[in-house]
């Protein structure tokens, strides 16, 4: 009779041990596959090429893999057992914190997504659409941006010296935004605008020479975007975090990749 009450005791841990495991790597699966289409999302469409190291994303997308992909699986690892009291309430929950971290994370990585990319006056700034007044937005050819990347702007400051000085005023006396942030200081990324960005690039290797340890960073971009060279400059681009180089293509004048170097930086004497 004991005989029996073990095997049947092995027996019953055994099937509970399986389910268990079979309801982790299920969950496993599912989370995965939402955060997959999440990762693909952000990295195809919304930031793509540069623009996730410019913008600097990192942690909420922390939050978002730490929560769905890891603890969420962990703590059906811990909690599930078949027959267990309050077992449906336990799952409820995890899946809670788990579409909670899920929309905090997406939305906040959606909203700071780059909806424009404006050159002004020697940079790039990537902004959000919270940075630029909707209101400043209407009437302008700055409104419909694609499925992919940014709308790209270039911001000319006046050519009135009266305009320009009203400019300076506002900008240093009311509070109000400098021209990369004021859509009626926006030109269209046409043939002229091109080649003023282009004046005010410098190539790779004026970098290099300015801050040698940079060179293996710039010989291996050069080699995995399969570009050479002397067909790419660079200018600076205010990142999340402070300034980087973006690397830019010499004849479109956009955005090819970005190197986590301050490109305004001097060498120490």
């Amino acid at each position: 009779m004991s005989t029996l009450t073990a095997t049947s005791t092995e027996t019953t841990t055994g099937w509970r041990s399986v389910s268990t495991r079979r309801a982790f790597l299920t969950h496993l699966a599912l989370s995965g596959t939402v955060v997959g289409i999440v990762c693909a999302a952000i990295f195809l469409f919304w930031y793509p090429g540069p623009y996730f190291a410019v913008k600097g994303t990192w942690n909420p997308l922390r939050v978002l893999v730490g929560v769905d992909l890891i603890l969420g699986p962990l703590l059906t690892l811990i909690l599930f057992r078949p027959g267990k009291k309050g077992l449906a309430l336990d799952m409820a929950m995890i899946a809670l914190i788990q579409i909670s971290a899920l929309l905090y994370g997406t939305s906040v990585i959606y909203t700071e997504r780059p909806y424009f990319t404006v050159f002004a006056v020697d940079r790039y700034e990537v902004l959000a659409r919270g940075d630029v007044e909707a209101a400043s937005l209407v009437g302008t050819p700055f409104t419909d941006k694609p499925l992919v990347g940014p709308i790209f702007a270039f911001a000319q400051l006046p050519s009135d010296s009266q305009q320009l000085q009203r400019l300076i005023e506002e900008t240093l006396f009311e509070g109000k935004p400098d021209i990369d942030r004021r859509p009626e200081f926006w030109l269209p990324l046409g043939e002229d605008a091109r080649s003023a960005i282009l004046e005010r690039a410098q190539p790779l290797s004026e970098l290099a020479a300015r801050q040698p340890e940079s060179q293996d960073e710039i010989d291996a971009l050069g080699e995995s975007i399969g570009v050479d060279p002397g067909a790419i400059s660079f200018v600076a681009v205010m990142g999340t975090e402070g300034p980087l180089t973006m690397v830019i293509d010499n004849e479109s004048a956009l955005p090819v990749a970005a190197l986590p170097i301050d490109p305004w930086s001097q060498p120490e004497n």
